[in-house]
């Protein structure tokens, strides 16, 4: 089979005299290997490996569920900031690269956020 995953991606802006809107888009993806999970992992205010267990993720989607404070994604250790999950649902698509981690850290208290993953 092939296009087994589906991403749907679009947004829009309305404010004052600015209007800005880039069309809705879906990709489809083959997927080699049938596998998906999904883990809510509470994040705190050090940096943290999310945990995937036996997963190899590579498209996820990443909510943060917590209603007042903000959670960062980062590609290393240390490293900078990269996607910035916003409270109240907040949310990222992204293909995570062959044999990279990720970190979160939660910016001023701790919070649950969701991973679903999906093997390409």
């Amino acid at each position: 089979m092939a296009n087994e995953i589906s991403v749907t991606i679009g947004a829009s802006v309305t404010n004052g005299y600015l209007k800005q809107t880039s069309a809705t888009q879906t990709r489809q993806f083959t997927q080699t290997t049938a596998r998906a999970g999904s883990i809510c992992q509470d994040v705190g205010t050090s940096e943290e490996a999310v945990s995937f267990g036996d997963g190899v993720p590579g498209y996820i989607v990443a909510t943060n569920l917590d209603t007042t404070n903000f959670v960062s994604l980062r590609f290393v250790s240390a490293g900078a900031n990269a996607i910035k999950l916003e409270a109240n649902g907040g949310q990222a698509c992204f293909n995570l690269g062959s044999g990279v981690s990720l970190y979160a850290i939660a910016d001023t208290a701790a919070c649950k956020v969701k991973f679903d993953w999906y093997n390409v």
